[in-house]
């Protein structure tokens, strides 16, 4: 086992400071970032804590005491340096919320890890033990991040955790390299920046509310009203959108339209929620009633019928198999979800259309292939004809 080498980190509290070593990053090929924040109790994560390494070192930012960020911004946004992180979406969320940008171009060594074949969703501490053969500490995970000044113990973590994955980021490049693989980590990475930067409409959040399918028109544009509200509420307070109201209760008030109080809280409203928000919540679902029936959505897609879903269980035995040979996670190459969407698009007599995320690598990989296995579908179904559970998704 190799041993721990932490080195000792330059400090970055003043806006001096940041400038004059963002000058430098400016000039690396790649840069290590990492993120350390706090989210137990709020909306947006609170950064404790931002770690950078180059080729000279490792450097923590203290964004406690630094207001103007332009000059990260130039580095985060510089065409020619790389931004690696480990499993970023967070990450992404911090520097958006400090700087306005998330980084470009990036490297997720998650992501690339997987594509390597070390396994799927790897923790940074695993996958710096699978490549380079070290066991990094764990134990500062949950740390408070705010509080002043940080234990020794809290600055070793969060300098380690950049010093390895500089360390780590040209391995991995190497492993891909051997494989082929360097564009995919390219691809996917930019993938997710574009869907980073088109976040979806918090109109449209409603659709992620578990069994919203199970309702009818109206109800669906009274749980629309319901979640945009929590959206804006949870934001506004900067608390999570469950203590606010939780899914499920707002799931309840669509469904049966409560009138007062007390059925707000059979619905599963807590009783202090109701006392805050209760009369407010009453009036929109009053408001959503006499709405007129042409703003109503149409109701979200019903789960698979069972006809359907045997072309599903079979599309995914197919990329089981591929992803064996790949040598990579299945949920790498495609998703449940792709797949649900390859079969909706055409579902039973085609033509189908592969979805945006089985385009590119993956379409040569796996996507062209399962477009061929749902045409041969088509043809057994056009023999004969198509029962009831055929003609619909």
């Amino acid at each position: 086992m190799t041993r721990l080498k932490i080195p000792q980190p330059q400090w970055i509290t003043t806006e001096e400071q940041l400038q004059d070593a963002c000058r430098l990053w400016c000039q690396e090929a790649y840069i290590a970032v990492d993120t350390e924040f706090v989210r137990t109790t709020t909306f947006y994560p609170e950064a404790g804590l931002l770690q950078i390494a180059d080729s000279h070192g490792s450097y923590l930012i203290d964004p406690l005491t630094i207001s103007d960020w332009q000059p990260l911004v130039e580095v985060l946004q510089h065409p020619l340096v790389v931004k690696v992180f480990h499993a970023c979406t967070e990450d992404l969320e911090v520097c958006r919320r400090l700087t306005g940008v998330v980084p470009a171009p990036l490297a997720d060594t998650q992501i690339g890890g997987a594509m390597a074949g070390l396994g799927a969703s790897m923790g940074f501490q695993r996958l710096v033990k699978e490549v380079l053969n070290i066991n990094l500490p764990k134990e500062e995970t949950r740390s408070n991040w705010l509080m002043r000044p940080l234990r020794e113990e809290q600055i070793s973590y969060a300098v380690a955790d950049v010093h390895y994955l500089y360390r780590l980021y040209p391995k991995l490049v190497s492993l891909l390299k051997k494989l082929g693989r360097q564009s995919w980590l390219a691809e996917d990475c930019e993938r997710l920046l574009t869907l980073s930067e088109k976040s979806e409409k918090a109109s449209l959040y409603f659709r992620r509310v578990k069994l919203a399918w199970k309702l009818r028109p109206q109800e669906l544009l009274l749980l629309q009203h319901l979640v945009l509200w929590r959206e804006q509420q949870a934001r506004e307070r900067n608390v999570p959108r469950s203590k606010v109201v939780d899914d499920n209760s707002l799931w309840n008030i669509a469904r049966f339209k409560p009138r007062n109080r007390d059925q707000l809280i059979k619905a599963g409203m807590r009783p202090q929620a109701v006392r805050e928000d209760g009369k407010l919540l009453l009036d929109i679902v009053s408001q959503i009633q006499a709405m007129d029936k042409s703003l109503w959505p149409r109701q979200l897609d019903k789960p698979l019928s069972p006809q359907a879903g045997q072309w599903l269980k079979l599309l995914k035995e197919t990329v089981v198999s591929k992803a064996e040979l790949l040598n990579i996670p299945p949920d790498l190459l495609a998703r449940k979800k792709a797949l649900e969407a390859l079969i909706r698009s055409g579902y039973p007599n085609g033509p189908f259309k592969l979805p945006e995320s089985l385009s590119g690598w993956r379409k040569a990989e796996i996507g062209d292939y399962l477009m061929m296995i749902l045409q041969d579908q088509t043809r057994v179904i056009s023999l004969r004809k198509p029962s009831h559970d055929e003609s619909t998704v």
